[in-house]
This record gives structure tokens, C-alpha cells and sequence, in this order.
């Protein structure tokens, strides 16, 4: 039995009712809306296995024609595992919202099978499994065959391979529509030669003459069931609402079996410019739609096209009214003067709310590395804050920061003990090139606004 006929099975064996779903289905919402009110914005990788397992478990024992399909047919609870960290594509496998594509090649000892695609206007999951001999240790890259016209599109797919697993590739379209069909090619490289390829820290990509070469190399030809790739729906809302002074208007909300997107542009004559929202939806039952776990924002407020948001789908979900609710709002004073800093005294001037400058140390051959603390209760998790413009001497020339860190934690320069402290994360890059001893800044944000009553903009 291929992929298509089992698909129609699973569909005509779900067909069936079981005497006391609605009381059960009851007692799975009641559950699902209590654990999404508990979800943390930043999570561990073991935090986010252990959530991926939780959220298998619950899935299987509170849907009881969906435990009962898991145990029919196996590629359904493996599928269900690929997507338990996402409350929209689990949805959408619960709701039958998948395609099977079940096509297979071998090449170079290497066996690949696309096993189903989750697709709609706007994003395209593939999953797929790959066989191969025991003691390979493999990486792969992906070549999706679209050109720049499909303008900005996110990516992602782990490199790392494991023989018979489930593997999941995300493809996010923010301008264009997903096409009708699509080549996509796996690369397979032997993975010690691929992570130790001397990559571009500021792209995060391989220069092309330095690339590995590939051991082999397996594409497929896939094509997406128009029924599929047409969903999803523009909700008008055009509603004016204030931030912190600042005015703005929510003109749309996109709504799609994978994910949600709300659509803002800011007024001209503000103050300050938006650079983070904390938000969520939130349906007359008080069930919670929050940041999905890949893209979560894209443009800028005051740009012509506005800045985009992105949320867990509410497509499946089967209340009426849905309310957007924000929290947390970063901002970027448009008359902000860029940070000061004093290496040698240690000093910083101008610093945003909730910023710390720790210490700054001189590296092997006279340049500096800077280490800023930054509080997340006050300003929110944003990474590459104080690095992200560059950095320019007191003559006015630019110096660009081509990489930087970020962790829960930092070595205080005067015990030389490791400190975590809740809520508080490190910063530090290199000035390279740079041996003056005054630097200046210029941070992504440098206040930030908690709305301790949540501001509250009706969508429907």
C-alpha cells in the first residue's frame, strides 16, 4: 500500500464518530488551553524535546480517533511526533490537513523518500527520511531550484542526519504565493568535512570555493494539490490603536493552516520606531494563539509596506471572536545618540534601558572585545543588540561587527566566577580592526515599554 492509499484509509477510518468524543474533546480543549497559557518564550533544546514529547503524549491519549489511527497506521505517529513542538501543523495533522507524496530515490548508497509535504498559500513543510549504511556520518544542504523572484523567503532544515528518522524542511514565503511545483535536491556531505568548512560568519553560508565536495547528490520533482496550496484567507481589520504615544494601524490579519500573520503600519509622525512586539490572539474561550517557532516578525512599521507578525494559526480552531492582545513593546527613539564608550576607563554613555556594560578586554594583537549585560524583563530577548549597526571611531569611520555571542551567563571580571542570573543574558563581540580606545554604538532599541493591562485590538 503506497502513501496516497493509505491516506484514504486513514481518511474513511476517522470518518467514524466514537460514542463520547464530545466530552472528551472538551476535556482536551480545557487541557490544551490550560498548558498554552503556561508556554515560555525561550526554551532550552531540552526543554524543547521534553515539550515535543509532552505534546505527543497528550495528543495521542486526549484525541481518541487520533490515538486510534496512530496505531493503525505508524507513518501518522512519527508524522505526529515531527510536529508536536507546533500547535499550528499539529493542528493541521489532527484535522487530516496533510499530502502525501511517498516518492523514493537511491543514489550513492543513500535512499531518500519525500514522505508528505503540509502546504498552504504561504509556507511549505516537507518531511522526508533518509537510509543509509551503518557508520556514515552524514550533513546535508538542500537546494530548493527558485530563483530571486520569489523575493525574501526563510529557511530552515537541520544539516544533521539520522539514518530512518523523520526530517522536517520549512519553507516560509513572505512576498510570493508557494508555487505549483517545485525541484528540490538533497546534497549529502560527509559531516567532520562539512562543519569544518571555514564558513562566512557574516552570511552563514560556505564561500562557494571553499565548499566541500558533496558525496552525492538526490533531487525530486514535487508538485503541491492546488486544493491545498489555495487555502488561507486576508481578514480586513484597518483599526488605529496607541502605543506608548506612538500611533499605529492594524490593517489585516493573514490566515492560513500553518500559521497566522498580522499585518501593522506605522503613523508618520511618530517619535520613536517599533522594533519588537510581545503579542498574542486570544479566542472567546481564552484559548491563547502565540509565536510559532520558526519566522516570528519581518519588515519594519515604518517602512511603506509595514512590518509583519507572526503567530500559531487559529485556521482549525473553532471559535468565533478572536481578540490581539500586546504586552511588550520595544522601541528606537528616532533622536536616540549612539552609545559612548570608554574602553579604557570601562565607561558607557547613552546606554539603552535595562543595559549593562560589563567590561572590555584587549585581544591578542591590540584590538577590543566589549561585553554588555542585558535584562530580558526590561527589554525583551533581543539578540545582537548593541552589535547590530557596527560600530564607528570618534573620526566618524564605520567598522563592521561580523559576529557575536549571546549566553545565560558571564564571567565576572572581578571574582572570575561563572554568573547566571534569571532573566540577565551576556553579550560580547570582538572590535576588530579597531585600537582607539572610544568607540561608538548604535543599539537595534534602546527602551522598552511592559503594558501590565494587555492593549487590546478586536480582529473579528
Amino acid at each position: 500500500m503506497n502513501r496516497n492509499e493509505e491516506y484514504q484509509t486513514l481518511l474513511s477510518e476517522l470518518e467514524a464518530v466514537p460514542d463520547g468524543l464530545q466530552d472528551t474533546e472538551q476535556r482536551a480543549l480545557t487541557r490544551r488551553i490550560a498548558l498554552q497559557k503556561r508556554r515560555r518564550l525561550v526554551l532550552t533544546p531540552i526543554l524543547g524535546a521534553a515539550a515535543c514529547f509532552t505534546a505527543f503524549v497528550l495528543l495521542v491519549n486526549l484525541s481518541i480517533p487520533f490515538a486510534s489511527a496512530c496505531g493503525r497506521v505508524p507513518w501518522l505517529r512519527e508524522l505526529a511526533k515531527a510536529v508536536a513542538f507546533s500547535p499550528s501543523l499539529s493542528a493541521a495533522v489532527e484535522n487530516e490537513y496533510v499530502q502525501p507524496i511517498g516518492e523514493t530515490k537511491t543514489e550513492g548508497g543513500i535512499t531518500v523518500t519525500v514522505e508528505y509535504v503540509i502546504v498552504d498559500r504561504k509556507q511549505l513543510n516537507i518531511f522526508y527520511t533518509a537510509k543509509f549504511a551503518d557508520g556514515l556520518d552524514l550533513s546535508v544542504d538542500y537546494d530548493y531550484g527558485l530563483d530571486e523572484g520569489y523575493g525574501s523567503m526563510a529557511f530552515s532544515g537541520g544539516t544533521q542526519v539520522t539514518c530512518g528518522e523523520l526530517k522536517q524542511i520549512e519553507l516560509e514565503f513572505v512576498e510570493k504565493d508557494v508555487p505549483s511545483e517545485m525541484n528540490l535536491c538533497f546534497r549529502f556531505y560527509d559531516r567532520k568535512a562539512y562543519m569544518g568548512a571555514d564558513w562566512n560568519a557574516f552570511s552563514a553560508e560556505i564561500p562557494e570555493d571553499q565548499a566541500p565536495d558533496y558525496l552525492t547528490e538526490i533531487p525530486f520533482h514535487l508538485e503541491f494539490d492546488p486544493y491545498y496550496t489555495a487555502q488561507g484567507k486576508i481578514i480586513p481589520v484597518d483599526t488605529a490603536f496607541t502605543l506608548d504615544g506612538q500611533r499605529f494601524i492594524l490593517t489585516e490579519v493573514e490566515l492560513y493552516p500553518t500559521h497566522l500573520r498580522v499585518n501593522m503600519r506605522a503613523e508618520a509622525d511618530n517619535t520613536a520606531s517599533l522594533t519588537g512586539l510581545d503579542l498574542y490572539l486570544e479566542n472567546e474561550y481564552g484559548e491563547r494563539f502565540e509565536r510559532p517557532g520558526g519566522l516570528t516578525a519581518a519588515g519594519s512599521p515604518e517602512s511603506e509596506e509595514g512590518a509583519t507578525f507572526w503567530l500559531d494559526s487559529t485556521f482549525f480552531n473553532h471559535g468565533q471572536h478572536l481578540t490581539l492582545y500586546i504586552t511588550h513593546a520595544r522601541w528606537k527613539d528616532k533622536d536616540a545618540p549612539r552609545v559612548r564608550l570608554d574602553l579604557m576607563e570601562g565607561t558607557a554613555e547613552n546606554l539603552p534601558q535595562g543595559v549593562r556594560f560589563l567590561k572590555a578586554e584587549r585581544l591578542y594583537g591590540g584590538s577590543w572585545e566589549v561585553t554588555f549585560l542585558k535584562s530580558t524583563r526590561e527589554i525583551g530577548d533581543l539578540g545582537n543588540l548593541m552589535a547590530c549597526h557596527g560600530f564607528w571611531d570618534e573620526a566618524g569611520n564605520h567598522y563592521d561587527v561580523l559576529q557575536n555571542s549571546s549566553n545565560f551567563g558571564y564571567l565576572d571580571p572581578e571574582t572570575g566566577k561563572w554568573i547566571e542570573e534569571e532573566g540577565i543574558i551576556s553579550e560580547i563581540f570582538p572590535l576588530r580592526g579597531f585600537y582607539g580606545t572610544v568607540a561608538y554604538l548604535e543599539p537595534t532599541s534602546n527602551r522598552a515599554t511592559n503594558f501590565n493591562t494587555p492593549v487590546a485590538i478586536p480582529i473579528k
